[in-house]
C-alpha cells in the first residue's frame, strides 16, 4: 500500500514539474507517459524492497526482470527503435496535431501522433501512418507553424514589351491587396533575362493561413492587369536560321 501510495505521489509532482516547466513543455501524451512511467516504476521499486524486507530473495526476481527485458529488447528492436523516436518527437515537438508538414517527401496535416507512429492525411484525404523511426530520421518542414510566409512567384514578359512598366504594375498588384504584410515589405525586382522572356521575382509577405488564397488571387490579378496593359507572357520559342546551299 505505501508503495502505490508513494507511486502516486511521485506522479503528481512529475506531473506539476512537467506543467510548470517553461524549457520542456512536453506534449500532454509525452507527460502521461513520463507519469506512467514514474508510477509503475516506482510501485515495481517498493514492491521488491518490499519482498526484501519480507526475506524473499529478490536477487532472482531482478535477474529475471533484467533477462525478460533483453529478450523483449532484441524482439522488438524496430518497436523500440520507433518508440525512442517518437519519445523526442513529442520532446522537442518540431510539429503538432493540426500542422501542415512535408516529412521525406511526404505533405499533409498531422492527424495523429502516438509513441510509435505519425498519422499524416494528405491534400487528396488518404491517412498515410508513417512509423516513427522514419520520420525523426527524414528532414522535416512545417509549413504552419510559422506565423507568416512568404510566398516566391516568378514572372515573364516578353522582351518587346517595356520591364519598367511591368514592375509598376507589379509593385501596384502586391501593394494594393489588403492580405500582403506591410512588414517585411515586398520585393519586387529583376530577375533573369532568360530564353523568351524577361523575368521578375515578387515575393510578398502574408500570414501563413492566408498563403494559398493570397498566391492564386495575385496570379489572377497579375494575368488580368498585364492582359489590360498589354504586357504578354511569352511561349518559350526557338529561331531557326535555314542556309540555302549552293548547287
Amino acid at each position: 500500500m505505501a508503495g502505490w501510495v508513494l507511486a502516486r505521489v511521485l506522479g503528481r509532482l512529475v506531473r506539476s514539474a512537467l506543467e510548470r516547466s517553461e524549457k520542456l513543455q512536453p506534449s500532454p501524451l509525452l507527460a502521461a507517459f513520463m507519469v506512467n512511467v514514474v508510477r509503475k516504476s516506482t510501485f515495481i521499486l517498493a514492491l521488491i524492497v518490499a519482498l526484501d524486507q519480507l526475506g524473499v530473495d529478490t536477487k532472482a526476481i531482478v535477474a529475471g526482470i533484467g533477462a525478460s527485458g533483453l529478450i523483449i529488447g532484441f524482439a522488438l528492436k524496430d518497436t523500440l527503435s520507433n518508440f525512442a523516436a517518437g519519445f523526442l518527437l513529442l520532446l522537442y515537438r518540431p510539429f503538432d496535431v493540426g500542422d501542415y508538414v512535408d516529412v521525406g517527401g511526404i505533405e499533409g496535416t498531422i492527424a495523429d501522433l502516438t509513441l510509435v507512429s505519425t498519422v499524416l492525411n494528405t491534400g487528396d484525404n488518404k491517412l498515410i501512418t508513417v512509423p516513427n523511426s522514419a520520420v525523426w530520421g527524414k528532414a522535416i518542414t512545417n509549413f504552419t507553424a510559422p506565423e507568416t510566409r512568404r510566398i516566391d512567384l516568378v514572372v515573364g514578359i516578353a522582351y518587346d514589351d517595356d520591364p519598367a512598366r511591368a514592375r509598376e504594375v507589379l509593385v501596384e498588384i502586391v501593394s494594393e491587396h489588403e492580405a500582403v504584410l506591410a512588414e517585411p515589405e515586398p520585393l519586387v525586382r529583376f530577375k533573369d533575362l532568360g530564353d523568351s522572356a524577361v523575368t521578375f521575382d515578387v515575393r510578398p509577405w502574408v500570414s501563413t493561413a492566408d498563403y494559398w488564397t493570397v498566391r492564386a488571387e495575385l496570379l489572377e490579378t497579375i494575368k488580368a492587369r498585364f492582359d489590360a496593359e498589354g504586357l504578354s507572357f511569352p511561349y518559350p520559342q526557338q529561331e531557326l536560321w535555314v542556309h540555302e546551299m549552293a548547287a
